[in-house]
């Protein structure tokens, strides 16, 4: 097979770079969208733990993480004093 010329080159990086910025921009929209589940979900676990409906034991039974790990991510959505 042949080499391809500069021109030919220089046009299939052009679109490799452009299919890289729609992988890039696709990660990054995706990791949005990671962080926002997230946050719905420890304001939802803060106001359970604030109403009393749970105690931070049954929320980190429930998700698998630790005491600590949930007290930490729910502390900034708390009304009340952990």
């Amino acid at each position: 097979m042949a080499r391809p010329t500069q021109d030919t080159r220089d046009q299939a990086k052009a679109r490799i770079a452009a299919l890289k910025k729609t992988r890039d921009d696709a990660h990054a929209a995706a990791d949005q969208l990671k962080e926002g589940a997230d946050e719905v979900m420890w304001q939802a676990i803060a106001a359970e733990l604030d109403e009393g409906q749970a105690l931070q034991l049954d929320a980190a039974e429930a998700t698998g993480f630790s005491r600590d790990h949930v007290l930490k991510r729910t502390k900034k959505y708390r009304k009340n004093d952990c």
